[in-house]
């Protein structure tokens, strides 16, 4: 079972993501793809995935500077898609800039964080992001 799609190109910050979730006590399924191009693939069905059963994810964790489409470009295509649109889209950026924040939002980010720098706070934010996506809100698949 897919619970989370993370789309990170930094090698870095998806170690640490890697690291945390191998220590929570019911660590969720997670794939980690490091293209724009290569998550709109596999979300779609298309290129490299198509016709391939891909899973859909319970949470997409998504970087707005990414090689290939941009994190933008991302939330555009997923929310343009039948299949996808309404996939909970959780941006994960260190921007904090007000433009990119409310551009996440106006084409359909359900949330975005900015990515704290000490590693707890990183772990305490996943923590709490994770928990609140996976187990609490629901959506309709």
């Amino acid at each position: 079972m897919l619970d989370i799609l993370y789309i990170e190109d930094n090698p870095d910050e998806a170690d640490i993501f890697r690291r945390l979730i191998s220590r929570m006590e019911h660590p969720p399924g997670f794939l980690i793809l490091s293209s724009g191009s290569e998550a709109i693939d596999y979300l779609l069905q298309q290129g490299n995935y198509q016709g391939q059963s891909t899973p859909l994810p319970h949470l997409v964790l998504i970087d707005l500077k990414l090689p290939g489409h941009n994190g933008f470009e991302v939330i555009q295509q997923v929310r343009a898609t039948s299949r996808t649109c309404y996939l909970p889209l959780v941006v994960y950026s260190t921007s904090d800039n007000p433009k990119d924040m409310r551009r996440a939002y106006d084409l359909g980010a359900n949330a975005y964080l900015i990515k704290p720098e000490s590693y707890h706070q990183v772990s305490e934010m996943m923590r709490r992001a994770i928990d609140f996506w996976l187990t609490q809100s629901q959506y309709i698949p």
